[in-house]
């Protein structure tokens, strides 16, 4: 017979990685708006900005939906089960990029690194303690991998849109000033296998998971 874990436990966790992710979000915005003020920009632009980039964007889907789950008498049951595992899957593989693509040359302190650490791995991390934890594994297929890819290909679209008209990028490896149609479609072609790749890889830990909780004990 398979087994979870108590709703009230999930969503009072659930409840804490939404206030810290939260937390998280509001020190890392205030940093980074306070660096682009610096530079002359103004607040409301600063604040456009902002909207522009991956990490915040996911890091807000997850407070959300953390807050969501908190609060609804469903708890986790107000998603799917596919659509927790897709959560946990983008904010994990965000983390994973940032470590190997923008992390880097970073030399950072105090609330600086601080913000920068909750945002791009604590949440990440505390966001996949508890989907392996709290969330249910039934109807995660690999299937589901193909269709993941839906989220980054829209932001990545609307941030090269985006970068037409505003002529600024948020990441390097999406600057088509700088490096051409040509590479970027390359970038975005192997970063596209990546986030297949990580899916992929995804859904094979939430079927083995799957199958330790059916276990009996």
């Amino acid at each position: 017979m398979t087994t979870y874990p108590p709703k009230p436990a999930a969503k009072f966790t659930a409840g804490l990685l939404c206030l810290f992710t939260c937390a998280a979000l509001i020190l890392q915005s205030w940093i980074s708006v306070g660096w682009t003020i610096r530079d002359g920009m103004s607040l409301a632009d600063s604040l456009w900005r902002l909207t522009g980039y991956f990490t915040i964007l996911t890091n807000s889907l997850i407070a959300i939906s953390m807050g969501l789950i908190a609060t609804s008498p469903k708890g986790p049951k107000i998603f799917p089960n596919h659509a927790l595992a897709a959560l946990t899957f983008y904010i994990t593989t965000m983390g994973v990029i940032y470590h190997l693509l923008l992390s880097g040359g970073r030399n950072l302190s105090g609330l600086n690194l601080i913000g920068d650490l909750g945002v791009h791995y604590v949440v990440p991390a505390l966001m996949l303690v508890w989907w392996v934890c709290f969330a249910d594994k039934d109807e995660v297929k690999f299937g589901h991998a193909f269709i993941w890819l839906a989220w980054p290909l829209l932001y990545t679209s609307a941030a090269l849109l985006r970068g037409r008209f505003e002529d600024w990028y948020p990441y390097f490896f999406l600057d088509v000033g700088k490096y051409g149609l040509g590479q970027i479609g390359l970038n975005m072609l192997g970063l596209g296998l990546g986030f297949l790749v990580m899916g992929l890889l995804f859904v094979i830990l939430a079927k083995g998971l799957k199958r330790l909780q059916s276990r009996p004990l």
